[in-house]
């Protein structure tokens, strides 16, 4: 199973921040700087940033659909998983609607992703955590859980993508990593091995390997 990140890893850019940038209240950065300093957690700072946002999801939804990105390569990704029978997921601590809005918009809506739910309503917008994990170090929901539910289903070889701090305990927990920006530099001072990820066609090329070796006596390159 291939599971990435999503801003600044499938989306070339932070979406979330370019549609704070766009839309959020003066004082949206000072919630994020609140959460570089480790002062309030990146759920906290996220629920508090769009809470100064009074644009509707539509007019959200418009918006990433005319600016955001794909990484380069990731629609092959996505063409190479599905005739391999490889599951390809995403897995973000941001919101659901800028991650269905660039999937819509490039015609990957079919992708399961794993995010924050919301619900916008006359009082702002209201947030659930369907994925979250008691065990898990931060609030709100835990990419090590979607990793850990794909294992139980059997897929015994973990392919991850990601960039941030959020993503350094899901990398830990894969099989082969992809990282760039903060994670690429923990891994590297850690020790730990990993693929710098420039675009998506690193990661077709070592799937490839991956699915020539497991194809003696194995239906898919999980």
């Amino acid at each position: 199973v291939v599971v990435c990140d999503f801003d600044d890893t499938t989306a070339k850019e932070n979406v979330a921040e370019m549609l704070l940038e766009e839309f959020g209240g003066s004082n949206w950065r000072d919630f994020r700087n609140s959460h570089q300093r480790n002062q309030i957690s990146l759920m906290e700072y996220q629920e508090l940033a769009f809470g100064t946002v009074s644009a509707d999801r539509n007019t959200l939804k418009e918006f990433v659909r005319q600016t955001a990105t794909l990484r380069d390569g990731f629609k092959t990704l996505f063409e190479f998983c599905s005739s391999e029978n490889i599951p390809i997921v995403i897995a973000s601590l941001g919101l659901d609607f800028y991650i269905e809005a660039l999937l819509e918009k490039e015609g990957l809506e079919t992708i399961p992703f794993f995010a924050a739910d919301t619900a916008f309503t006359e009082k702002g917008i209201k947030y659930s955590y369907r994925y979250k994990w008691e065990k898990c170090w931060q609030p709100g929901n835990c990419k090590c859980l979607v990793l850990n539910r794909y294992r139980e289903l059997g897929y015994n070889t973990v392919i991850f993508a990601g960039d941030g701090n959020s993503d350094i305990c899901p990398a830990k927990k894969s099989d082969v990593v992809f990282a760039r920006r903060f994670l690429e530099t923990h891994l590297s001072q850690s020790g730990l091995s990993f693929y710098k990820l420039s675009d998506f066609s690193d990661v077709i090329e070592v799937l490839k390997l991956i699915c020539t070796e497991s194809k003696s006596g194995v239906n898919n390159c999980d």
